[in-house]
């Protein structure tokens, strides 16, 4: 199932369903506050982050969920220290990360139905989870310089190239282009102050 990745939480939600998104922000600042992170709100006006039809650098706007959830696992099961990406191991389907910074993911008492089923709500942290997709780069073969992704990296993962040789086929496809597209949304979270959420 598709998964879409959308700059604040009520763009994640259909026009009819707006009143639960803000049930989901009230949530979400009731578990958080007990932490000391600020309260959140989305930007009065929708963030427009396209540029040339691409999500940031990414060419995707969505991606599969298992891709997701693949990313996720290749990360905690290869040493890296990934809370916040962990999420998408226990809901890719509906999830958001605020641009504040705070340690470890949280659990709300926001509850939607999802494959049939009530499903608790998390929360994590944008900057973290920033953190984690670049400490996870190597893995993928994905050189950073200074920290920073070069627009010649994102433009080939884009283009599927290959980035290291003899690297295994499905690298290019899922795991890189998943990584691509939340690595572009945590960083426009961060530097926008918005949240990043995932909807499927």
């Amino acid at each position: 199932m598709s998964v879409g990745v959308f700059m604040g939480i009520h763009p994640s939600y259909r026009g009819d369903a707006l009143d639960v998104a803000q049930d989901l922000i009230a949530a979400v600042n009731a578990a958080l506050a007990p932490f000391g992170v600020p309260p959140y709100e989305d930007p009065p006006k929708h963030l427009d982050v396209y540029v040339h039809h691409r999500f940031g650098r990414s060419a995707l706007d969505h991606h599969g969920a298992e891709a997701f959830e693949g990313l996720a696992g290749l990360a905690t099961t290869r040493g890296v220290h990934a809370a916040h990406l962990a999420l998408l191991t226990i809901n890719p389907y509906r999830v958001a990360f605020l641009p504040s910074d705070f340690a470890a993911p949280v659990e709300t008492d926001h509850t939607e139905r999802i494959a049939g089923e009530q499903v608790r709500i998390w929360v994590g942290s944008s900057p973290r989870l920033l953190r984690e997709l670049e400490d996870m780069a190597p893995l993928l073969g994905i050189a950073l310089e200074r920290g920073e992704l070069p627009d010649r990296i994102a433009d080939a993962i884009n283009e599927l190239e290959p980035l290291v040789e003899g690297e295994e086929p499905g690298l290019a496809e899922d795991a890189r282009t998943a990584w691509l597209l939340l690595f572009e949304g945590a960083r426009m979270s961060c530097k926008h102050g918005v949240a990043l959420s995932l909807a499927g």
